[in-house]
């Protein structure tokens, strides 16, 4: 299966890496590969491209009475527009940046949960 992810090339040519194009492509046989690794890239997915995680939320307008709240319903986490940047052109690259998407998604995700007085959190 190719995928397709893009490339800092700003941190390739660091690397003394020539990218000519930040859309890099590569072949992978799923078979090969971990559960985890394939999780992970399935959950981005989006045709060939592996795209970075995001946090799914609503917003909601108060009412009139409210003024001017907000409240935010958070679903979880989703796929982003953007596509996942890798430092390099490699399988191994991308799986490292996909680690570091995850990790980060899901640091942002804690962000966002509300914590009531008495310290207990929303339902995840």
């Amino acid at each position: 299966m190719i995928l397709r992810f893009e490339v800092d090339q700003a941190e390739a040519f660091r690397q003394g890496v020539n990218v000519p194009k930040s859309t890099n492509h590569v072949e992978v046989d799923p078979s090969k590969l971990s559960q985890e690794e394939r999780n992970l890239i399935a959950d981005r997915l989006d045709g060939i491209d592996v795209m970075a995680k995001g946090v799914d939320m609503e917003v909601i307008q108060g009412s009139s009475r409210e003024g001017d709240t907000v409240q935010f319903h958070i679903k979880g986490l989703k796929k982003s527009t953007n596509r996942v940047v890798s430092k390099l052109p490699t399988f191994t690259s991308l799986m490292e940046a996909v680690r570091e998407d995850e990790a980060k998604a899901r640091n942002k995700l804690d962000d966002f949960r509300v914590k009531f007085r008495d310290g207990t959190e929303l339902p995840k």
